[in-house]
């Protein structure tokens, strides 16, 4: 059945998902392994604080991945600078950092599911 109105708008089937969606997703996708590694280095360098040195280079390995993991997901969810500058900041308060680590964590792993990702103990893989 056609129709041929000329009035009527134009109809175009749209993908849901365009590249950008799916650059953020991938973004987001790094930015979730990186901070779960990040977790697991911050325990780790608990039990190792019997090794000064030790437990201080892989603390500063921590952060540094924390950081990074950081602003990857926040570019991929799309926060804005200032944001980004308190969620790195608080990187560096004890306790704090996990607590904003693992709530990040968690919102990346309900974004990347609803996307058809599926989400393990070390992060996302792709659909």
């Amino acid at each position: 059945m056609s129709n041929d109105n000329p009035y009527q708008a134009p109809r175009a089937q749209v993908d849901d998902h365009s590249p950008s969606d799916s650059a953020d997703l991938e973004q987001i996708a790094s930015g979730q392994k990186l901070v779960i590694y990040s977790i697991i280095l911050n325990f780790v360098t608990m039990a190792a604080r019997n090794s000064p040195g030790l437990a201080l280079a892989l603390s500063l390995v921590a952060l540094v991945m924390a950081i990074i993991g950081i602003l990857r997901l926040c570019g991929g969810f799309g926060h804005s600078t200032g944001t980004k500058v308190l969620l790195v900041i608080g990187c560096f308060v004890p306790l704090v950092n996990l607590v904003i680590l693992v709530v990040l964590s968690m919102k990346a792993t309900s974004r990347l599911r609803e996307a058809g990702y599926k989400v393990g103990l070390l992060g996302a893989s792709r659909p």
